[in-house]
């Protein structure tokens, strides 16, 4: 039962990852049009992925450190 919790832990993260690099590259856009350059960006977008970046850290961090502590 103790290692259900950093398994779940653990798919958490691995999502919220998921979300944070498909939220990024929705955010984000280049265009190159006569040769010329543009790129244009959400900014609410990006802070949104940023956000699940770090909660995929969070999560990945205390899976692995909750499997540990339940092993020894």
């Amino acid at each position: 039962m103790k290692s259900i919790l950093p398994i779940i832990l653990v798919v958490a993260g691995l999502a919220f990852a998921y979300l944070a690099i498909t939220t990024f590259q929705a955010a984000t856009a280049n265009v190159s049009f006569l040769g010329i350059d543009l790129s244009a960006s959400d900014e609410g977008g990006q802070m949104t992925a940023a956000l699940y970046g770090v909660l995929a850290l969070v999560c990945l961090g205390l899976g692995v450190t909750t499997f540990r502590k339940s092993k020894g």
